[in-house]
């Protein structure tokens, strides 16, 4: 749970405001972005099949997600960049897959392209275009249909994400690529089976799970095996940088950069991670976390009086906080926001010395995160052994939402003494409730999940997903494939979900959604 003394920060949901909703006309123009991409993903393994690696193309596709992952709104010198490289890109790709059936005298299979590439198109064009597109995937197929469909393509941008980031670390990857081309690659065929759809589903989460695994071994690697640790929500008086995300690797970068600088750095949302890697806690500058994370963004940025770093992928729909003090690293990124370029951050640093800073600080309590995995398994094991309990209960991340909070508190409340509870947020530790201290941290929803499912495969074991975002969907979807396995699910974060998946996920996957603390332990105690 997030102290009270934190409370300060605490606001309504960021869609209260729109601020993280996408507009009708960017939504077209993702439309034909996402076409582009089942173009060039057909053509792609078509020269894969015969051995050959188009890096050019993973980049396109790796690049082209990046954008569509950061809900920006898609200006029209934007929207031409894109189509400019696409249209190279395609071109090449083209004539190099003509030139191999040559050689090989077979006659080439080309896809039926609809869009013409042409300067005099404007962007309103395109956008009556991918509203077009779009229309006609509404009448053509059903709605069970498209909810796989909108399934498939957050699990396209969580891999894509995870790709990007391991590939920061000077790391390559490309299996998981080339099952996002032939992901994109069967939107092309005019048959769509649902059990395809599902089975193709399946295995994109086992991938994207495979790669956060991967992930996060070279962060214990490079920065430590994470430790519990205190972390400060205070803040000093001076100068200060917000940094905004996940990807921990570009944390480290400006840390570097401001070491040597009268310059403080605060981490926002999942960031607040890498303060249980112990090499993080040799920055002298970093000094806590600022804010309550991405769904208060709209107050956590409009009163932090310094410059915000947006990393990579950071899920931001900033429209209404262009206040000059917005950076970001990623490739997109809005008007008004200054692109970091070759990990320059002297406009950032500049800004933050021009920028007033915090003139007394606030003090806040501190809030103890993470946990020793080593420790916490024995444990688990220990009482799995020992105790037969009538109900195992796992409870992942959770969100920020009052609601959210008091269905936990509750939850947590009527929890019966013979059922055993592990839970990723903080709570009171009891004798049968052990507590990770870990609400931001994803991956160990899925390793202590995975661990316990295996231990015990002849009880049901009940995972609860109180918030839901992109990368959990992986995971909620890998360990709905064990046959002991009930999964409860949330609310889920707007900026990346279709609210519509959940019946998706409650009628192709066998997943429930919660109700109330009281029927939702009814539920779980009958079943058993």
């Amino acid at each position: 749970m997030q102290n009270e003394s934190n409370s300060v920060y605490q606001y309504d949901r960021c869609v209260s405001r729109g601020i993280c909703s996408i507009n009708p006309a960017t939504a077209s123009l993702q439309e034909v972005i996402i076409i582009y991409l089942k173009y060039i993903s057909y053509y792609g393994l078509k020269l894969e099949e015969e051995g050959i690696e188009d890096k050019s193309i993973c980049n396109f596709i790796l690049n082209t997600i990046s954008i569509l992952c950061s809900n920006y709104e898609i200006s029209q010198t934007d929207f031409y960049t894109i189509n400019s490289s696409f249209s190279q890109e395609f071109s090449k790709i083209i004539d190099k897959y003509e030139e191999l059936c040559m050689e090989k005298g077979v006659t080439p299979e080309h896809l039926n392209t609809q869009i013409v590439f042409s300067k005099n198109l404007n962007i309103n064009d395109y956008i009556r275009f991918g509203e077009r597109e779009f229309n006609k995937r509404v009448k053509n197929l059903s709605e069970d249909i498209r909810n796989l469909y909108r399934i498939l393509f957050i699990l396209i941008k969580s891999i894509c994400i995870n790709i990007l980031t391991f590939e920061s670390y000077g790391m390559v990857i490309h299996d998981e690529i080339s099952e996002v081309m032939h992901t994109f690659n069967l939107l092309n065929t005019s048959k769509k089976d649902k059990n395809e759809l599902k089975k193709f589903a399946l295995k994109l989460a086992a991938s994207d799970c495979k790669l956060m695994k991967k992930l996060k071994a070279v962060q214990e690697k490079t920065y430590g095996k994470p430790e519990e640790t205190e972390v400060s929500f205070s803040t000093t008086k001076g100068k200060g940088i917000l940094v905004v995300g996940s990807n921990i690797k570009e944390l480290e970068q400006i840390l570097d950069k401001t070491k040597d600088e009268d310059i403080d750095i605060y981490t926002h949302d999942n960031m607040i991670l890498a303060h249980t890697y112990p090499r993080f806690r040799e920055y002298k500058n970093l000094k806590g976390q600022f804010g309550q994370g991405m769904e208060n963004c709209l107050l956590d940025f409009s009163t932090f009086p310094g410059p915000i770093i947006l990393t990579r992928h950071s899920l931001f729909n900033i429209e209404n906080l262009y206040r000059g003090r917005l950076f970001s690293t990623g490739i997109a990124y809005s008007k008004g926001v200054v692109q970091i370029k070759n990990n320059d951050f002297s406009e950032v640093i500049n800004s933050a010395k021009e920028t007033k800073g915090f003139k007394t600080g606030k003090k806040c309590a501190p809030e103890k995160i993470g946990y020793d995995y080593e420790k916490i398994n024995e444990d688990i094991k220990e009482k799995l052994k020992t105790q037969n309990y009538s109900n195992i209960i796992i409870i992942g991340v959770q969100g920020y939402s009052n609601d959210e909070k008091e269905y936990f508190e509750n939850f947590i409340k009527h929890i019966p003494k013979n059922a055993l509870v592990i839970s990723l947020p903080c709570c009171d530790s009891y004798d049968n409730i052990i507590c990770l201290n870990s609400n931001y941290d994803f991956y160990s929803m899925l390793k202590i999940s995975n661990e316990i499912l295996n231990i015990e495969k002849n009880k049901k074991i009940n995972l609860i997903f109180p918030f839901c975002n992109r990368h959990t969907l992986s995971i909620m979807l890998r360990l709905s494939e064990f046959d002991n396995a009930n999964i409860y699910f949330g609310s889920w974060n707007q900026t990346t979900i279709n609210p519509n998946i959940m019946e998706s996920l409650k009628t192709d996957f066998g997943m429930h959604e919660i109700i109330s603390p009281k029927k939702d332990l009814q539920k779980i105690i009958s079943e058993n």
